[in-house]
């Protein structure tokens, strides 16, 4: 009999359904995977469906917290901004794609970050680990551009094609100067200073991003010299505000590459009620592998989700909603078995 609390929706409680299994089998089967094999078919397995397709990445991080793990390889003290206190935990430089022709979302490649004090001469920052995930995808696809937030906004990482945030503090100017130099820094404006000496916004007249009424776009030169355009979001209401900035895209077509980043917060979301993270496996190994299984499985769930009319007869919507009807198909055995296994 299937627990009432089974039959919900989330994705979390269809996950509870291997929590009774022994976690020690688990690990050896973890240990049984090779982490460059599942890389290697997994990018194949995304090449047979994007295929020449124009792609975006898109390049975060996020925290798998382990409480009280310290024997964990890679484990670290990493600040939680959601918190507002550090926290014991993975933090992996994550990855997606987005197939911009075919309006589709795909997770990529995980990396664990480690701290310094933990990996001695091998320490890589975040941004080198992001280039290096990058250099990969841009090697097997054909990459339009990449979107990173503001972490990632290292003039070494972005090169070219990008749309990412600046910070409040980060500098531009309005005017061609070059680089900024000693000479010239105080020609060179904060995104705040912008913000305050643009006495003109104009009212959005397009629904995207509707937290911020009011924008302006600019033409503007990084402190590197690098040309880009600048678009100021503001709210007068409560003062919220926000700088993205491009050097190949324009006003509303970067708010909408902006937008698909929020793919990868949603994915993470998904993710972890998928399990990720839910691993005790001491080397550093372990957690790559879940990440690699756990994209599998979220790439196959999110293409049975837009089969699901013809699959389970019903438009699913979630991730979890698909979740739910495989475990009605597969545990419950509902009549689903002849359109799932049709020749």
């Amino acid at each position: 009999m299937i627990p009432p609390e089974i039959r919900r929706k989330s994705i979390s409680n269809i996950s509870s359904l291997v929590s009774e299994y022994d976690q020690s089998t688990i690990n050896r089967a973890f240990h049984g995977v090779d982490p460059q094999t599942l890389d290697r078919n997994y990018i194949a397995f995304l090449k047979s469906v994007i295929g020449k397709h124009r792609v975006q990445f898109i390049g975060d991080d996020t925290l798998l917290e382990h409480p009280g793990s310290k024997v964990m390889e890679s484990v670290g003290w990493f600040y939680d901004r959601k918190k507002g206190s550090s926290v014991l935990a993975h933090q992996p430089v994550t990855s997606c794609l987005y197939d911009m022709d075919a309006h589709e979302f795909y997770p990529f490649l995980f990396r664990l970050y480690r701290k310094r004090d933990d990996s001695g001469d091998e320490f890589r920052t975040k941004i080198e680990i992001m280039g290096e995930i990058f250099k990969i995808a841009q090697d097997n696809f054909n990459i339009a551009g990449k979107v990173v937030d503001s972490w990632y906004s290292s003039f070494k990482f972005l090169g070219n094609n990008f749309v990412t945030e600046m910070k409040s503090n980060r500098k531009a100017s309005l005017e061609n100067l070059g680089k900024m130099t000693k000479k010239n820094s105080g020609l060179f404006l904060t995104m705040d200073e912008i913000l305050e000496s643009t006495f003109l916004l104009l009212d959005r007249d397009s629904e995207i991003l509707k937290d911020f009424p009011l924008y302006r776009t600019l033409s503007a030169y990084l402190s590197s010299g690098k040309p880009v355009n600048l678009v100021i979001l503001y709210n007068p209401k409560d003062g919220r505000k926000k700088f993205l900035v491009s050097d190949y895209l324009d006003g509303d077509e970067i708010i909408n590459v902006w937008n698909i980043r929020w793919s990868i917060e949603t994915f993470h979301n998904d993710a972890k009620d998928l399990g990720l993270g839910e691993y005790q496996v001491r080397d550093s190994e372990g957690p790559l592998i879940q990440a690699g299984i756990t994209s599998v499985a979220y790439a196959l769930l999110s293409m049975m989700m837009r089969a699901s009319k013809k699959l389970f007869g019903k438009v699913l919507k979630t991730i979890g909603e698909c979740s739910r009807a495989i475990k009605d198909a597969l545990i419950l055995k509902r009549n689903y078995k002849s359109r799932l296994f049709s020749g």
